[in-house]
């Protein structure tokens, strides 16, 4: 009945529900590698200075547990890890932009999950249209979310959560703070370049901070976290991949 008036189910760990499954499914089709798309930004604190991580089954921390678990109790041969870990959100976001045949189809918002749509007022919502403003132009990112979210003076109280302005981030899956700050300065940086006009959210930023740092390209595609569990011989797979969409 909740569910009905609009109300989202509680959180569980489906991640870590996930894992299980994804054993049994391996043992049923003899296959050794279980391979997710957990992004290193998920080990990051939902709740500023403090432990509290809400997407803890997504974490490197549950990956260690369950492949020590699963070696202990299950079964050793079989390896569970995620191919994006070593990758940061802005990477991922940048391999994701050079794709447009999968841009009007994809979604990541769990109140419009229902409906196939962006509701275009929750967290989820602006961090990805953050990340893919970061590399595509206003015409483009509306074209994906059907509304112009730069220009909602409403999402600021979203926006300094995301970007860590407020004490705590939202309860939702989205990247770290860093990420953020880097996603807005990227995507203030294009449009000034290009004489675009700056989404009020740029401008209130902006107000609030005084000045963007700059951010190169070639930083973000440098980046790399070691804490992953990839096998060596999948790992320049991905090393590939950020190299080509940096080009």
């Amino acid at each position: 009945e909740l569910n009905k008036k609009g109300y989202l189910n509680g959180h569980t760990p489906f991640s870590a529900m996930v894992a299980f499954a994804s054993t049994l499914a391996a043992v049923l089709n003899q296959k050794r590698y279980i391979c997710l798309s957990n992004e290193a930004s998920a080990n990051e604190s939902t709740v500023l200075n403090d432990t509290v991580n809400h997407q803890y089954s997504k974490s490197y921390e549950f990956e260690k547990d369950f492949n020590e678990y699963s070696q202990k109790y299950l079964l050793p041969e079989i390896e569970y890890f995620s191919l994006l870990r070593p990758l940061s959100e802005l990477q991922i976001a940048k391999i994701f932009s050079l794709t447009p045949q999968y841009h009007s189809v994809f979604k990541s918002c769990n109140v419009g999950s229902k409906q196939e749509i962006w509701c275009c007022h929750c967290a989820k919502c602006l961090f990805v249209y953050l990340l893919m403003a970061a590399y595509l132009s206003d015409e483009e990112c509306i074209s994906i979310f059907k509304e112009d979210m730069l220009n909602n003076a409403e999402l600021f109280p979203i926006f300094m959560e995301l970007c860590g302005l407020s004490e705590n981030k939202p309860f939702e899956c989205v990247g770290t703070r860093e990420e953020v700050v880097s996603a807005i300065s990227l995507g203030i940086e294009q449009r000034l370049q290009t004489n675009q006009k700056l989404g009020i959210l740029y401008q209130m930023y902006l107000e609030k901070v005084g000045a963007i740092d700059l951010v190169s390209l070639n930083d973000i595609k440098e980046e790399w976290n070691g804490e992953h569990q990839i096998p060596e011989h999948l790992l320049q797979l991905v090393k590939n991949k950020v190299e080509e969409s940096f080009k």
